[in-house]
C-alpha cells in the first residue's frame, strides 16, 4: 500500500479536503470525484493500483472532511460544478486534467467536460451514464421541497461502535466490509454520544431543480475529451439503461464492462485499473 497524504485546497467558498498519493514531477495528474455520500477514500484502492499517476481525490462539499454549505444553502447538483472549476483553477492553474468520477462524481465530471471542455484532458466515468434529469411532474418539486423540512427535523444517525457503522455502510451500499471500512474511517467521528457521521444531512434531501433531458444531451454532445465508461457487471440497472439511452451522443466513447457491483472501483480495483491505465496511456 502506498503512502497517502492529507491535503487542503482553499477555495473562496471553503476548504476542500483531499487525499493524494506521492506526487512525482513526471507523472500525469488525475482529479478523482467520488459518489453521493462517499468520500475521497473510495479511490484509495485505485491509487494503490495506479501509483504511476498523481492522484488527488477530493471530498465534495458536505462529504468527508470538506466544508459544509452555509445553513441557508442547499446542495444543488450544478453548484458542485463551480467547486470543481475553482479546484482546477487553484490546484492546476486551469490546465486540463484527467478526471475520474464514480456515480454522482461521474455525472459531475460529465457536465464539467461538456460545459468546460478545455479543462478536461481525458474522462473516466465509473458506473454512471448521462445525468439524472428533471421530472415533468410538478408534484416532484413539492416532494423535494418538503423533504428539506422533514430532514431538518431528523437527528443524526449514531452507532454504538465503529464496527456497527462499518456493517451498516456495507449493507447500505452492497460493498465489501474492507471497502466500507475505508469510507467509514474518513466519514465518522467519535463523540460522547456515540459514533456520528460527518456527512451533512442536507445531502439526503431531494433536489427540486435538475437539468432537463435536452440539456443533458447537449452537454454530452459537447464533450471533447476521449471518454472511458466503465459499467459494473453487477451494478445498477439504471446505468445500463442510461447507456442505451445516451451512448449515441458521446463524441468519443469507449465502453468497458468491469467486474463487481456499483462500487466496483473499490471491491474490484485491479480490473478497472488495467482499463484506466490502457485508456490513459493510449
Amino acid at each position: 500500500m502506498n503512502l497517502l497524504n492529507e491535503q487542503n485546497i482553499s477555495l473562496p467558498t471553503g476548504v476542500i479536503a483531499a487525499l493524494e498519493n506521492t506526487h512525482k514531477s513526471n507523472q500525469m495528474p488525475i482529479l478523482a470525484i467520488h459518489g453521493w455520500l462517499d468520500n475521497a477514500a473510495s479511490f484509495i484502492p485505485l491509487m494503490n493500483e495506479l501509483p504511476e499517476f498523481n492522484w488527488t481525490a477530493i471530498d465534495l462539499p458536505g462529504h468527508g472532511n470538506s466544508y459544509h454549505r452555509p445553513e441557508h444553502c442547499h446542495y444543488h447538483f450544478i453548484d458542485w460544478i463551480s467547486d470543481l472549476i475553482s479546484i482546477i483553477k487553484v490546484k492546476y492553474n486551469n490546465e486540463p486534467v484527467i478526471i475520474v468520477g464514480h456515480s454522482l462524481g461521474g455525472m459531475l465530471a460529465t457536465v464539467l467536460a461538456g460545459v468546460y471542455p478545455e479543462l478536461v484532458k481525458k474522462l473516466v466515468v465509473i458506473d454512471a451514464v448521462g445525468l439524472v434529469t428533471q421530472s415533468e411532474d410538478a408534484t416532484d418539486i413539492r416532494k423535494a421541497l418538503d423533504s428539506r423540512v422533514a430532514q431538518s427535523k431528523k437527528r443524526k444517525t449514531k452507532h454504538i461502535s465503529f464496527e456497527t457503522a462499518v456493517k451498516a455502510r456495507a449493507n447500505a451500499g452492497d460493498i465489501k466490509p474492507s471497502s466500507a471500512e475505508l469510507l467509514v474511517t474518513r466519514n465518522i467521528m467519535e463523540t460522547d454520544d456515540g459514533f456520528l457521521w460527518k456527512t451533512d444531512q442536507r445531502l439526503r434531501t431531494s433536489s427540486p431543480v435538475r437539468l432537463s433531458e435536452q440539456q443533458s444531451i447537449s452537454i454530452i454532445q459537447h464533450i471533447k475529451a476521449p471518454t472511458l465508461l466503465c459499467i459494473a457487471k453487477d451494478g445498477y440497472e439504471m446505468v445500463k439503461v442510461g447507456y442505451k439511452k445516451y451512448k449515441v451522443y458521446y463524441p468519443n466513447l469507449i465502453k468497458k464492462e468491469v467486474l463487481g457491483s456499483h462500487h466496483c472501483h473499490m471491491d474490484e480495483p485491479i480490473d478497472i485499473a488495467i482499463k484506466i491505465k490502457c485508456f490513459i496511456g493510449c
